[in-house]
């Protein structure tokens, strides 16, 4: 080999050298420029979490602070009184008010209480729908459940509880109910708590009611109902659909169990309409006096009939009367007592005889120049 292959070579193999170097160099160099970029990431990182979670602490302490001083604030001075035993429970519980906001209005046929289901599912055929007051987004995907919780409340009430005051008894605080026990309709004297009730009579009115759902209607905001025994105006806080786990005995298998006065059947068995009441009603449908629940083009007349006879064999007259042919009663005589509800704008004139009910007649009322109460009409020629 000459002197100057060899040169040649050891230049080759020196310039090889020199390449693997370097190449290992700037690997060794980006390596730690990545690890430590990698570290400032990391505690960056971590000083933001620090950062964020002592701000969400700072807001809770703020928003629990607030939320405290607000309801010490409304509480009408239940919160100066002292609880002798110290009790955590009665103080956790002081001035906890809730403001509810509606969500939606009820319109019904049923315009005032009288008339109005005692339970939804025994008037199946009721129709009516929630006007919501809200997006009609919140409620997409309810269509498919079949039936819903409404919660509202009993805006018709004339005996809503007062102010809290202090109880004869302790250093509790009780609402000033003027009954604390009722009389069910059907309970036949007997007296029970009003929370051992189904009573629109309670501590607070607030309702719950099971209704079936038919459809949402995105174009109005509506969502449409049957089977519910809610009265017309009556304002809705909140909707949930029903779920199998609602269902008593779904999960465990056990029986459903009420008292004996509550599963009493006590539906009178006919309801039969005269002519002169069928070509009545029939007359307000064309007019629209039923709009826009019974109507021509939704099978009005036929539906209508429907949910007055399932109404009236429910008996919808007063129990808390002394008149001989009231609620359970059977009058025998051929003058027994003509007695009327409204649904939607017509009264249905009707009497109670051994036969069962006979719906007689169905007049037009002009609910426009009458006086309101809550929404609701008072008629008081009758």
């Amino acid at each position: 080999m000459t002197m100057s292959s060899r040169n040649g070579s050891f230049s080759t193999a020196a310039t090889v050298t020199i390449t693997v170097v370097a190449a290992a160099s700037a690997f060794i160099t980006a390596s730690l420029i990545f690890c430590r970029r990698h570290q400032e990431a990391l505690a960056k990182i971590s000083k933001l979490e620090e950062t964020r979670s002592a701000e969400r602490k700072g807001r809770i302490r703020a928003e629990m602070k607030l939320r405290t001083h607000l309801k010490n604030d409304s509480a009408d001075g239940a919160s100066d009184l002292e609880t002798s035993h110290g009790n955590v429970g009665d103080d956790a519980n002081k001035g906890h008010k809730l403001t509810l906001h509606c969500i939606g209005t009820v319109v019904s046929p049923y315009t005032k209480r009288m008339g109005t289901p005692r339970q939804g599912a025994l008037v199946p055929s009721g129709r009516g729908y929630i006007q919501l007051r809200i997006p009609v987004e919140c409620v997409e995907g309810l269509e498919l459940y079949s039936h819903a919780w409404v919660l509202f409340t009993f805006h018709a009430n004339t005996d809503t509880p007062s102010v809290p005051a202090a109880a004869n008894s302790g250093d509790s605080q009780f609402l000033n109910l003027t009954k604390t026990k009722i009389r069910p309709p059907r309970g036949n004297g007997i007296k029970v708590g009003m929370l051992a009730t189904r009573s629109p009579h309670r501590p607070n009115n607030i309702g719950l009611s099971l209704v079936k759902v038919v459809q949402v209607d995105k174009k109005e905001r509506r969502l449409h109902i049957a089977a519910f025994d809610l009265v017309n105006g009556t304002p809705v806080y909140d909707i949930k659909p029903v779920v199998p786990w609602d269902i008593p005995g779904h999960h465990d298998n056990l029986p459903l169990t009420v008292p004996a006065w509550v599963s009493q059947d006590d539906a009178l068995q006919k309801v039969e309409f005269t002519s002169l009441a069928r070509d009545s009603l029939e007359t307000h449908i064309r007019s629209g006096k039923l709009d826009p629940l019974y109507t021509f083009q939704n099978d009005g007349l036929f539906s209508s009939i429907d949910s007055i006879c399932e109404v009236l064999a429910q008996d919808p007259r007063a129990s808390n009367t002394n008149s001989s042919n009231k609620r359970g009663t059977k009058e025998t005589t051929t003058n027994s007592d003509v007695y009327r509800f409204v649904f939607c704008s017509v009264e249905v004139l009707f009497r109670v005889s051994a036969t069962g009910v006979v719906v007689e007649d169905i007049t037009e009322l002009d609910l426009n120049n009458v006086p309101h109460v809550d929404g609701i009409p008072v008629l008081l020629d009758r």
